[in-house]
């Protein structure tokens, strides 16, 4: 399982470090051609670094390796120690102060405001893929989203993203048909809204700067 893991995690991360450069940052567009990292005009992150999007895929990873319960408690503290550990930014202004304010996973839970219908908890779930069955892909994915994103929309978008990584991990299908297999457990028409372009492989980037991924 820990190889399984390892694989697609890392290759997250890359894509995760690239694309750092340009998030809610329109004005980096123009240096999006894969030949460097760039630099984020607002984030102290030095380019090739990953973001919190990784950092929280990691705390999820290190539950399931650890094959601790799957709680809110529990994935709280993952959430927490993967933070103070490796405090960076890239999360969300007001997430980002309220992570280095709190104590402990206990606190996590005590204050968040788990109300955003945004991706946060879609950006983090990759890892949950790795379970052998949808149904435990959705109930995990749903579980760890609705700590932070416990809306409907919040929540379909993590679980979709599980199933995505659960899709190719166990290769179920082709890509062209993903979006079908997305249909058959998430409301929403996933054969649209996934346009099947040609990968890019990631050895086009030069990887030296992802040192720091360590």
């Amino acid at each position: 399982m820990l190889l399984e893991l390892a694989m697609p995690s890392a290759g997250y991360a890359y894509a995760d470090a690239y694309g750092a450069g340009f998030e809610c940052a329109d004005e980096a567009i123009a240096n999006n051609d894969l030949s460097r990292y760039v630099e984020h005009p607002r984030f102290r992150l030095n380019p090739g670094s990953y973001t919190d999007d990784t950092q929280m895929s990691i705390a999820i990873a290190e539950v399931i390796v650890a094959q601790a319960p799957w709680t809110r408690e529990v994935l709280a503290d993952s959430f927490f120690t993967a933070f103070k550990r490796d405090e960076r930014e890239g999360y969300a202004r007001n997430f980002y102060h309220f992570l280095r304010e709190i104590q402990d996973g206990e606190e996590f839970l005590t204050k968040i405001n788990p109300d955003s219908d945004k991706s946060g908890g879609a950006m983090r779930a990759a890892p949950i893929g790795i379970y052998s069955t949808p149904e435990k892909v959705i109930e995990a994915a749903t579980i760890q989203a609705a700590i932070t994103h416990n809306t409907p929309d919040g929540i379909n978008a993590a679980v979709a993203a599980a199933l995505m990584s659960h899709y190719f991990i166990y290769r179920l299908g082709a890509r062209h048909k993903l979006g079908r297999f997305l249909e058959g457990y998430v409301s929403g028409e996933w054969n649209q809204l996934i346009p099947m372009r040609r990968s890019i492989p990631i050895t086009k980037l030069n990887q030296k700067p992802v040192a720091q991924l360590g």
